[in-house]
């Protein structure tokens, strides 16, 4: 598993580092859709590090949904199932 981890991340990560130094020129990060020449909340930045942002924010979401969705399963096997005898009566109509 961590040979594969390896093969993956190796690449990726050279392709990563190929992507920043080709694209180091600035660019205008906007938030406003309708007016992208002159845009209310924008920012000026190199290329490379909004891809860089972005996979980090990607990274951090990810993680915390891995780590979220582990800590369900944890709690799911730690809950007892209650046998059929104490169980509360259902309603009927």
């Amino acid at each position: 598993m961590k040979f594969l981890r390896w093969l993956l991340l190796v690449p990726v990560a050279f392709l990563a580092i190929l992507i920043a130094i080709a694209n180091r020129q600035p660019v205008t990060f906007s938030l406003d859709p309708f007016n992208p020449l002159e845009p209310a909340l924008g920012l000026t930045m190199p290329l490379a590090l909004i891809v860089i942002l972005a996979m980090f924010v990607g990274i951090l979401i990810g993680g915390f949904a891995s780590w979220r969705q582990s800590r369900a399963k944890a709690q799911a096997r730690a809950t007892p199932i209650l046998p059929a005898s104490n169980r509360l009566p259902v309603a009927q109509d």
